[in-house]
């Protein structure tokens, strides 16, 4: 059981505000969570106002391309679904896209580095790392090196 599995509506509303706020999205944001348990995190999304919420299981095929403002990975079971839910989220997410992986519920053998590598495979890279819930912010390489 992960911590999505047991989060109340209550908390689930503000760990939908807590990450909305540091992928810096307003309220209407286009969203796909992608992972096992998802029910809690989309219903707090669509009561939070999201334009679009979408639900999406690791290496399941979706039969809609439709872009997303945010991809939200919560729960992936080892590092094959990680590295399929980075893939969907990046191609979701295009340029401009935030994607964001809660490092908690990783069940990746290295940790949060092997989120970064598999991260980096997809074209993704951190830039911005919540060290309390083990969460990180990840966007496109390109736009990374072009702010530096």
């Amino acid at each position: 059981m992960t911590a999505v599995d047991v989060l109340s509506p209550v908390s689930s509303d503000t760990l939908v505000d807590r990450v909305m706020a540091v992928a810096h999205l307003p309220p209407t944001a286009h969203v796909a969570v992608i992972g096992h348990h998802t029910l809690s995190i989309v219903l707090a999304l669509m009561h939070r106002g999201c334009a679009c919420v979408r639900s999406l299981r690791p290496g399941s095929a979706s039969p809609d391309r439709e872009s997303a403002d945010l991809a939200w990975i919560v729960d992936v079971a080892n590092e094959d679904e990680l590295h399929d839910a980075l893939q969907a989220a990046r191609n979701r997410t295009g340029a401009s896209g935030r994607v964001v992986v809660e490092g908690s519920d990783c069940a990746c053998a290295n940790g949060l580095s092997a989120i970064r590598t598999h991260a980096l495979a997809a074209g993704l890279d951190v830039v911005s790392f919540d060290h309390l819930s083990r969460r990180l912010v990840l966007a496109p390489a390109l736009s990374t090196r072009l702010a530096a």
